[in-house]
């Protein structure tokens, strides 16, 4: 449905993964807790934090 409505919208290259990483990288920039993060995504795993805020995690730091 993401990638549908982003070409309805003339965008290309629009998913799920893509909000997921935008959204990720923006709550961990904004100084956002790694565990809250897990609860608002509705990851069980530590990993995935880790994971979608991996592509920008050198600008952050």
């Amino acid at each position: 449905m993401v990638r549908r409505r982003g070409l309805a919208a003339g965008l290309t290259g629009i998913h799920a993964h893509r909000w997921r990483h935008t959204f990720a990288h923006a709550w961990k920039r904004a100084g956002g807790d790694s565990g809250d993060l897990m609860l608002l995504m509705g990851w069980t795993s530590g990993d995935m934090p880790r994971h979608y805020g991996a592509s920008a995690a050198a600008e952050r730091a």
